[in-house]
């Protein structure tokens, strides 16, 4: 169990490089009603809108309320003075870790407090035994994701439908750091995500908001005769799949692009990839929406995402395949630079429970 009593938790000030982790007071009521005028703040954060300040009081007064009769510690995050966030930890009991919150005023993301105040708070605990603290944050709250990475917290994986946001509740990302860890930052799975074009095609990120070209392109008649199950992808999981794919480039071991027709930014199919086993191996799937077929798209989207892992990876081979009667996709391939390196029996699943040979196609880091 923790060593530390309530008299310490009382009265605790922790000091970092350039913050400040003190106990609330009522003064600091009219910064909160400042920072949280800005409406992004509630994106995640289930707050009442508009924000008053008597919810600014409310927030005070219970934030300074005993950690050892609320069983959570609250700290105003302050920066030469000034408050600019705050910070909490549940406290831990016999059947529950310890855990951390945070958030940062609009005025000051991107400055790193985030990450040097829970840094602060969690050497803390470690040092006054406490084994494990968790951070549970929005899937799409990559900012707060963010932070934890680089406060040396690993994920672990995501809990569904766990907390309550400012939409009802929402899958969360769990993530942990243990006493016995460095406490290093960790670094994304992926390079940052890019955004590709050749004046003709636009790869970027799949956002949230692009969960009905994820689902136009598993449900199309094209897409439901090459896959692999009789029943289509229903609306849930595609927004699920669009709403994960930012935290996937951070933690993930597979992540989606959405393929875009460049004049006009429509989405037009996506790519998906994946590490597939071997070190320094790279899996692609794809698929295009009917109306943007015949333009070469998939080929020219396939050069892109290769050129860029070539360069931005340690990718050493890109791997694809497709069913053997699946003549167009062998040939988008094909002119993206992929060789035909294999074809295996019984590989690829139909609708009707059937079995097809897969044609493998392979395109290496080119010999420097």
């Amino acid at each position: 169990m923790p060593e530390w009593n309530a008299d310490v938790l009382d009265s605790l000030e922790l000091r970092s490089q350039r913050l400040c982790l003190r106990r609330w007071e009522a003064a600091d009521a009219q910064a909160v009603e400042r920072i949280m005028a800005d409406p992004r703040m509630t994106e995640f954060l289930p707050l009442p809108r508009p924000y008053t300040r008597a919810d600014a009081d409310a927030f005070v007064t219970g934030a300074g309320a005993r950690p050892a009769d609320a069983g959570r510690l609250e700290l105003a995050i302050t920066a030469g003075g000034a408050v600019v966030g705050a910070i909490g930890m549940s406290l831990p009991s016999t059947d529950r870790p310890a855990g951390i919150g945070y958030w940062v005023g609009s005025d000051h993301w991107g400055s790193g407090y985030a990450t040097e105040a829970t840094r602060a708070l969690a050497e803390f605990a470690f040092a006054h035994g406490v084994h494990r603290i968790g951070i549970q944050a929005d899937i799409a709250n990559l900012a707060s994701i963010r932070v934890a990475l680089r406060a040396g917290f690993r994920f672990e994986g995501v809990a569904r439908l766990s907390r309550r946001s400012q939409h009802g509740l929402a899958d969360h990302a769990i993530l942990a750091r243990l006493a016995s860890d460095s406490g290093a930052p960790v670094p994304p799975t992926w390079p940052p995500p890019p955004e590709l074009s050749d004046g003709t095609v636009l790869l970027r990120p799949t956002r949230p908001e692009d969960w009905p070209t994820v689902h136009a392109e598993s449900t199309n008649p094209e897409a439901l005769r090459w896959g692999f199950f009789e029943t289509a992808m229903p609306e849930r999981a595609a927004v699920e799949r669009s709403r994960v794919a930012g935290m996937n480039w951070l933690v993930g071991r597979s992540v989606d692009l959405l393929l875009c027709d460049a004049e006009t930014g429509e989405g037009a199919g996506g790519i998906n990839l994946r590490w597939v086993g071997p070190p320094d191996v790279l899996g692609i799937g794809y698929g295009v929406l009917p109306q943007f077929r015949g333009r070469r798209f998939t080929s020219r989207a396939l050069d892109l995402v290769a050129a860029w892992a070539f360069e931005h990876t340690s990718i050493v081979r890109l791997e694809l395949g497709c069913k053997a009667d699946n003549v167009a996709s062998a040939r988008s391939a094909e002119r993206a630079g992929f060789v035909r390196d294999g074809r295996l029996a019984s590989r690829l699943r139909n609708p009707d429970g059937s079995y097809s040979e897969e044609i493998s196609f392979a395109r290496v880091r080119p010999a420097t």
